[in-house]
């Protein structure tokens, strides 16, 4: 599910919004979520914020991180404009170069004459994967009272450095008095504050974060990070020829057996020629790569229920919308089939794009969709098709499923477990919630998995079974069928190989397991079998070779070693061995 999360753009955060605690001050610890009141209660899917002077005031700013957009916030702080600041960075020298640590204490005398003291701590590491301003900041209210403005605050600073005591330990380092609205430095060790320059301020100015509009001219393209099944998409063409391409069965998708691109559009719309794009490419990349191509055209087809009308209605002599639509496509060089969606597939092409594209109800026109050669939906594609696009969708087909995911999201590296097949339930509700029973149906039978009982695989597993009840003749003959299915299956060869050596045909079992060697000649126990076959048949010479190649893999004090070892030592006659190093299956 976090995979899928990733593909399609969801808050980790399960929708909360951002808050910022403000504790009360008391023992208690009491923590009031301020997030409103301070406009910090962003529904973005935040995953860290860092204290940075951005602008250079002498306050601290915030820098918050989002997975979901914008990706970056700065949020400039103007509660404190017009109070006092002071910036102090520190440089350790026998503790550590950052100060990593310290506690800076900063005493300054309140309007009221009393002493206020604050303190500051030197971290490493602000939330996930930030780090605030190596900068301390102390704040010290508003210089001007009753209309005149104050002198600069005196404010004494002393710094507990790491490693010289706790906080009952007085080991404090005095630097003395210096004026608030400055930017100082502690040296470890000097005892004095070196004031540094202050850098000019800049004007942030703050503008609201408006998307440009999806116009009819958006392009988009959503490679899926793993093929995904459609229902059937019901079609007539021209000649009021019907049929069914794409589906589900319970053996799997149903394709065209090419790779396909389906562009959907309305010919109903003046400019929908247009806002296709570049067909004439499509075309010719489509021809030279040997891809078919096919167009829906919504404005063609009938509502959902309706059938096209009879030879005895009123409006059968009425012209077929589709020669008006194929006049349109070949005046700016489409050269594939033409089709109008029947029944329900006038439904299920705009929830299908909704539904991958993660939105509420379909883009604008037009959409591409494109196929594997067995039916399933590889890549989603809105806007005007350009020069160049499909070369690198087949790009992306000569890719290994696995790399998949690299190509779907913005997140790079090693996946430990890649998405798989999507979700169909959610495609399902969406059609149902439009009527689309036919649709849905479909979509639960694609659900159920056959498996042939032909198959190496079922012939293999009866095998193991046979061969865990001691019924190795029937083993052996399960073994030996699923080969002539599938006459590179290691596991076969290695049950053939198992229940031949049981049945004391060492021999034949010694010639199996050398196959079985050949397939996988990385399988210890398969080598393991063979010297234990090749010294029951009689053949020292295969069994001494083996037993050096097992040392070398295993070391000499490796069990399945020594049990090769002391049969070929013994080197009994064929007929008195009985057993094999392992399972064959």
């Amino acid at each position: 599910m976090l995979n899928e999360s990733m593909r399609r753009g969801e808050p980790w955060s399960g929708g909360e919004r951002n808050a910022a605690f403000l504790s009360s001050g008391t023992a208690s610890l009491d923590l009031v979520d301020a997030g409103p009141a301070l406009g910090l209660d962003q529904p973005d899917d935040g995953r860290s914020a860092a204290r940075l002077d951005v602008d250079f005031d002498g306050d601290d700013d915030l820098i918050v991180t989002n997975r979901t957009a914008p990706r970056l916030r700065i949020l400039a702080n103007r509660l404190a404009d017009g109070a006092e600041h002071l910036g102090v960075r520190l440089a350790g020298t026998t503790s550590n170069r950052d100060a990593i640590g310290a506690v800076v204490f900063a005493e300054a005398v309140g309007a009221s004459g009393a002493v206020e003291t604050q303190r500051r701590t030197r971290t490493a590491g602000s939330g996930y994967l930030a780090q605030s301003s190596a900068w301390l900041r102390f704040g010290f209210g508003a210089r001007a009272e009753g209309g005149r403005v104050l002198r600069a605050r005196r404010v004494k600073l002393k710094v507990r450095w790491p490693g010289s005591g706790g906080p009952g330990s007085g080991g404090l380092e005095d630097f003395g008095e210096v004026r608030a609205g400055r930017r100082y430095v502690l040296v470890q060790g000097s005892g004095a504050a070196s004031e540094a320059p202050a850098p000019a301020t800049l004007k942030l100015s703050a503008s609201p974060l408006v998307p440009p509009a999806p116009g009819p001219g958006a392009r988009r393209r959503l490679v899926l990070p793993s093929p995904t099944s459609i229902p059937g998409l019901d079609v007539r063409a021209r000649g009021d020829r019907t049929g069914k391409i794409f589906g589900l069965t319970p053996s799997g998708p149903r394709g065209t057996g090419r790779n396909t691109v389906v562009a959907v559009w309305d010919s109903t719309d003046r400019a929908a020629t247009a806002g296709l794009g570049d067909l004439a490419a499509l075309t010719a990349a489509g021809a030279e790569a040997s891809v078919m191509l096919v167009s829906v055209d919504l404005g063609a087809g009938a509502p959902v229920g309706d059938e096209s009308p009879g030879p005895g209605d009123a409006d059968a002599a009425r012209p077929d919308p589709l020669d008006f639509s194929g006049t349109r496509l070949a005046a700016v060089g489409w050269g594939g089939d033409i089709l109008a969606p029947r029944g329900e597939t006038s439904v299920i092409l705009p929830e299908l794009v909704a539904w991958r594209l993660d939105r509420s109800d379909a883009p604008a026109l037009p959409w591409f969709f494109i196929f594997e050669p067995d039916g399933r939906l590889a890549v989603v594609r809105t806007g005007p098709w350009q020069a160049g696009d499909l070369a690198a969708d087949l790009e992306v087909f000569a890719q290994p499923l696995a790399q998949r995911p690299a190509w779907s999201t913005p997140y790079p590296g090693r996946w430990a477990d890649p998405p798989g097949e999507a979700d169909l339930g959610r495609l399902r509700a969406r059609l149902q919630r439009r009527g689309a029973s036919v649709a849905v149906r479909e979509l639960e039978l694609g659900r159920i998995k056959t498996t042939s009982l032909g198959s190496a695989e079922v012939k293999i597993r009866l095998g193991r079974t046979a061969l865990e009840r001691g019924d190795f003749v029937g083993a052996l003959a399960r073994f030996e069928s699923a080969l002539l299915v599938e006459s590179s299956s290691v596991l076969a060869r290695r049950g053939r190989a198992y229940a031949l050596h049981r049945l004391g045909r060492y021999t034949e079992a010694l010639e199996e397991w050398t196959r079985a060697l050949d397939l996988d000649p990385a399988d210890t126990d398969t080598l393991a079998n063979r010297a234990l076959a090749a010294v029951a048949a009689g053949a020292l010479g295969i069994a001494r070779e083996d037993l050096i190649e097992l040392t070398r893999r295993e070391g000499a004090a490796a069990p399945v070693v020594r049990v090769v070892r002391r049969a070929v030592e013994e080197a009994p006659p064929p007929g008195d061995v009985d057993g094999s190093a392992g399972g064959g299956g």
